[in-house]
Order: structure tokens, then sequence, then C-alpha cells
């Protein structure tokens, strides 16, 4: 079996995990997939994780001017992430992040999601990639719009975690494009719509739940129900795991 180590970097403990109260690191939902796609592939993989303070925080890597005229938006803590891998020994990581929404256009329309998602795309790779002179291959794992988007494609996931497939609300039938007012919990926001999905089990949208659903989704549905952003991501690793 194929042994990869990854340097692991996300925007939260909803995706990517937290530290708990021993210092140790607590996997969170993009993990569990992560590590689903990686047993498909037939790949051990070690995974370890940077702090969100050196590449988004208080301690984040320095850029110099001539690293900002390379990269811009989601690309800048995509460049922090591969200068801190660099600098510390390691040769391959996954840097996740949300588009959030599409900043022009239909937010629900599928053209201007598509626009979107490779603005965000384009602008992290050209951060991972941004390195000179080293042996390192980063990839973006990127969220259309959120993590909640992903939580939300297999109705099976929910049937084994919690007993029965989702009725009331059912869940979307694509659910990367949904969106709505956050303020508005009838909305179709994603973690408005996760939320109510939850309530019909009597559970709350937290890490652990988010969790226990990533451990239960078929990497297969979440690729069919999530092709702009997810199967983008499994593509990635499929080629990265082939090239190794």
């Amino acid at each position: 079996m194929k042994q990869l180590k990854f340097l692991v970097y996300g925007e939260g403990p909803d995706d990517y995990g937290w530290k708990d109260s021993t210092g140790g690191w607590r996997p969170g939902s993009i993990i569990y997939l992560l590590k689903k796609c990686a047993e498909e592939m037939n790949v051990d993989l070690e995974i370890e994780y940077v702090e969100k303070r050196f590449i988004d925080g208080k301690d984040k890597v320095k850029l110099a001017a001539r690293h900002l005229r390379k990269v811009e938006g989601k690309g800048i803590p995509a460049l922090r992430f591969s200068m801190y891998a660099v600098k510390n020994g390691y040769t391959e990581g996954i840097f996740y992040c949300d588009t959030d929404k599409v900043i022009s256009g239909n937010q629900k329309e599928e053209t201007h999601c598509k626009k979107y998602f490779e603005k965000i795309y384009s602008d992290v790779t050209r951060g991972l990639q941004s390195v000179e002179g080293t042996i390192w291959r980063g990839l973006p794992m990127i969220s259309l719009k959120m993590i909640e988007n992903w939580l939300l494609a297999d109705k099976e996931s929910y049937r084994k975690c919690f007993g029965a497939e989702p009725m009331n609300p059912k869940l979307p039938s694509k659910p990367e494009l949904i969106w709505g007012e956050k303020n508005n919990p009838a909305s179709d926001y994603p973690k408005n719509y996760l939320k109510r999905v939850l309530e019909q089990y009597y559970q709350k949208p937290d890490r652990e739940t988010y969790i226990d659903i990533a451990d239960e989704i078929s990497i297969e549905t979440l690729k069919e129900k999530c092709p702009i952003s997810f199967r983008r991501f499994y593509e990635d690793f499929a080629e990265l795991c082939k090239d190794d």
C-alpha cells in the first residue's frame, strides 16, 4: 500500500478540526472525507495539521511585497500555508477553504457558481504553487459554497446516523447550489438548511454531528451531487496519488 504524508489546513474546527484540552488534534469532517478518498485509492494516509494562527492569525507567515504581487484573495493564505509547509519539511499538503458565496451573479445559478469557483480555485492554486526552488505539491480542497453544502449531499448518511432518510425537509437535489439569507432561519442558506434537516432528528449542527455525517457519506454520491467542487478535489487527489 502506498504511503503519503500530508499537512492539512482548513478554515475552522467544523472542517479540519481543533486542538482538544490535552493539546491533541481532533480531526474535523473534511478529514473523514479525505481518509475515505485515500482508502478508495489504496493509500495509507498520514495527516498532520497546521494551526490557523500560523496561516491567518497572530503568528502568520510574513509575506514580502514580491510574494503579494503573485497572489490575491484566498491565494494569500494558500501561499502562507505553502511557505510554512516547506519551512517545516513537508512535501505535500491540502489547503481547504470555502468560497462562501458568489460575489456577482445569481447565487443559485450553476454557470455563475462554476465561474466563481474556478476563480477561487485558480487563486488558491497559484498560492500553492508560488513557492520557488523546492519540491512541494499542494492541493486545493474547496467547497462550494461551504462545508454544509457537502454534508447535505447523501441521504443515506442520515439514515445510517439517525435511522431514517430526511423527509422534512428532504435533502436538496443540487446541494452545491443552494443559498439564501443568513439571518432567515427558513432560508436555503446552507447552515440554516442543515439545521432544519437535523431538527427532525432532534440533533444540533455541531462539530460532532458534522463528523458523524461525514463518516457515513458515500464518496461516489458526494462526487455525483457536488460535481463542481468535490469531484474536482477527488480527481486532483487521485492524480497526485497516481503520480507519487
